[in-house]
């Protein structure tokens, strides 16, 4: 039973007496056992974190520990520490960064978004929940944790470009987060999911933020330079807190989450090139309150009801876990991110969020969710708190034992569709192809909002259609159910039809931009990688809009329906681009046989406009020129690891007797060998100075990001080419 509080009544009597618990002694409890746990679980090599869920669960109102905290009050002050958070990740994003990031983290925040959703959806319906139950735990699995993520990244910090990614990812998973919140609250309170609600609710978010972002800039970098100038840490530290809060209150005064204006205040400050140094004043009481809000997690816990509802939190959790892995990793790898950092970003991700309590509170409250599906949500956050630094613990390693074991043609493959986009990323945006990217991308949010509609319009008329050509043909209800079905997928034909085309369009316009046609006259040697990058970027076209399609269409379908329509869909273009892989490997290897022809040579000046075509198939391959003082020398690329470590792949190594075309990885290196690497641009760089950097030697196995080396330096006797 819950552990109450006497309260003193009001008297006119001036004598002594005990004073109530007030704020300060819940401050007191709650970090003081906090601190023992914290510890306890740092002295175990544990994250902290741990230690403070379990410190909410000691000072919680559900087990007999005589140590007890005010809920209401330590659930108020567990907000400035989602508020501090969210404006330190705010002081990581200039606008100019969220821009770089925003095609990546958009590709994998959809897919992730969508499949989220529709996996919550279901599992929601096979839990036995109603439709607008299984909505409302579909949107609340489908955020994950900026909390916990920032966190464990303090532990465990990942490389630079996987933490670039998950954090441009969660923010685009806040601003999904406050659509959601508002369509969930439109349907406990009876509104529905009308699309002009919806459309209204996107417009107005879209105006907020454009006014505040563009008022912002005209003043926030001013005074945030104006006021580091004074060189006050203190006066810094209350304008950076004080501008945190009050944007905070302004968007919670709008209807809006506090979080996001504290993200939206921390960019800005971000604006001003002081981003770092203010983040390092406010840093400690981030801390502070971060550990205040995983108390009050640990404190809404209440065993005895979570162990009733073990199965559905175990089932949540796991669904969370390894769907999540699984879409974040196939969104990076077709976004040319390479299987280590797809799947470090998947394993990130894997939790619950701060967002999904008050989606499912909403629920809980309004009566449309039953009540004890906000216990089963907050178990199945603590387990995935749990699970997500222990993932990213041994994600180094259990990555590079998946991707040594793949064959060798997927490796290089992979490589070199991470390098073609690595090129498109680099690219001026000047491409004449540009007007056909536009087109394309027009053509799949039109036609996958055509599918949506005409889907969920069939399913809300299917039983009135139904009943209709009942009474009109005097046909089983059976038949006359599959004849409304074969009528809306009539209608749905031409737009996913034109969905597909618009998908093969845009993909090969991207490849078209990278790898353009040879002048007339030459042959096109680029053919083979052009095609395999239009497909591979059309099967990440398809799957985002299908999985978002899915998402939307999941609570009007049957269970699983939407996600079987999704795979046939998928099938053709997963299959060409696994028969493109053939003729691939068979340009890989031509090009490479070239390639070792050319470092051969004494003079590497000269190249055949042929051969410059051809190795442009390769991701720009750059030779690497083994000096007498490389501390590679008389080592293998398997002891180097430099595959797992860097993303880079060796497709030649030219021998000093002898040549070597697709190494093993066993081959000892040489002075005065010749290593033809190619990949993407940094990975390139950190292969580069693995090979001819002691520091790149010393550095840990499982860290693989390695600063990378000056774009122009030459070190060792590098000719880059």
């Amino acid at each position: 039973m819950p552990r109450g509080r006497a309260r003193d009544k009001l008297s006119g009597s001036t004598a002594p007496r005990m004073s109530a618990p007030s704020i300060v002694t819940d401050l007191a409890i709650v970090l003081g056992v906090a601190a023992v746990t914290g510890t306890i679980a740092r002295a175990l090599r544990q994250p902290p974190v741990l230690g403070y869920l379990l410190a909410g669960l000691i000072v919680g109102p559900y087990i007999p520990i005589p140590l007890f905290a005010d809920g209401e009050r330590v659930h108020e002050l567990a907000e400035f520490g989602v508020v501090l958070v969210m404006f330190a990740v705010g002081l990581e994003f200039s606008l100019g960064r969220v821009a770089r990031v925003l095609p990546l983290a958009g590709v994998t925040a959809l897919v992730q978004i969508g499949g989220m959703f529709w996996a919550g959806s279901a599992l929601g319906q096979l839990l036995g929940l109603s439709s607008v139950g299984a909505v409302f735990l579909g949107a609340s699995v489908a955020i994950s944790s900026t909390m916990v993520v920032t966190k464990v990244f303090d532990l465990h910090r990942p490389p630079d470009e996987v933490r670039a990614l998950v954090l441009g990812v969660l923010v685009l998973q806040d601003l999904v987060a406050i659509v959601l919140i508002a369509i969930v609250t439109g349907v406990a309170e009876g509104a529905g999911l009308a699309p002009a609600a919806l459309l209204a609710t996107l417009g107005r978010l879209l105006g907020v933020l454009a006014a505040v972002v563009l008022l912002g800039l005209f003043l926030v970098p001013r005074v945030a330079r104006r006021v580091w100038a004074i060189r006050s840490p203190e006066v810094s530290t209350v304008f950076a807190l004080g501008l945190c809060f009050s944007a905070a209150v302004g968007m919670q005064q709008l209807g809006y989450s506090p979080a996001l204006g504290a993200f939206l205040a921390g960019m800005l400050v971000a604006e001003s090139g002081l981003g770092a140094r203010y983040e390092h004043l406010v840093a400690p009481l981030r801390d502070v309150f971060a550990a205040v809000f995983f108390v009050s997690v640990g404190m809404s816990v209440d065993p005895r009801l979570a162990f009733e509802q073990l199965g559905a939190s175990l089932a949540v959790a796991g669904t969370v876990f390894a769907l999540q892995w699984l879409l974040v990793t196939s969104a990076g790898l077709l976004s040319g991110l390479g299987l280590r950092r797809a799947g470090h970003a998947g394993f990130a991700l894997g939790q619950i969020g701060e967002f999904g309590f008050i989606i499912m509170g909403i629920g809980t409250a309004a009566g449309v969710v039953p009540a004890f599906m906000y216990t089963v949500i907050v178990a199945a956050s603590v387990l995935t708190a749990f699970t997500t630094p222990l993932a990213l613990r041994v994600a180094p390693t259990l990555l590079a034992g998946i991707e040594r074991r793949l064959p060798q043609r997927l490796r290089t493959n992979l490589s070199l569709y991470a390098a073609w986009l690595d090129a498109l990323r680099r690219s001026d945006g000047r491409s004449p192809e540009r007007r056909k990217v536009r087109h394309g991308l027009r053509v799949i949010v039109l036609d996958s909002l055509a599918v949506s509609a005409l889907v969920i319009a069939g399913s809300l008329g299917l039983s009135r259609g139904s009943a209709w050509i009942v009474s009109r043909a005097g046909v089983s209800p059976a038949i006359a159910s599959a004849a409304v079905v074969i009528a809306v997928g009539v209608l749905v034909f031409p737009f996913a039809w034109g969905l597909t085309r618009a998908a093969r369009n845009l993909g090969g316009a991207l490849a078209q931009s990278v790898f353009p046609e040879a002048p007339r006259g030459r042959a096109d040697l680029t053919t083979t990688s052009r095609r395999a990058m239009g497909v591979g970027l059309q099967l990440a076209a398809l799957l985002t809009a299908g999985l978002l399609v899915t998402a939307v269409t999941q609570p009007f379908v049957p269970t699983g329906a939407g996600v079987v329509v999704l795979g046939v869909a998928l099938l053709p273009s997963a299959l060409l681009l696994w028969r493109s892989g053939g003729p691939l490997g068979e340009h890989v290897h031509s090009a490479t046989l070239a390639l070792i022809e050319f470092l051969r040579r004494d003079d590497h000046r000269a190249r055949e406009p042929q051969l410059e075509d051809l190795l442009r198939g390769l991701g720009s391959a750059t030779t690497v020129r083994i000096t007498e003082d490389a501390p590679a020398i008389n080592r293998s690329l398997a002891d180097l690891d430099l595959r797992a470590r860097t993303g880079a792949v060796v497709l030649a190594i030219a021998h000093t007797n002898a040549d070597v075309v697709a190494p093993t990885g066993r081959e000892i290196l040489r002075r005065g060998d010749v290593l033809a690497v190619a990949g993407p641009h940094d990975a390139v760089a950190r292969a580069r100075a693995l090979l001819l950097d002691p520091a790149g030697i010393e550095e840990d196995a499982g860290e693989f990001g390695a600063d990378d080396a000056d774009e122009g330096r030459e070190a060792g006797g590098v000719d880059a080419r």
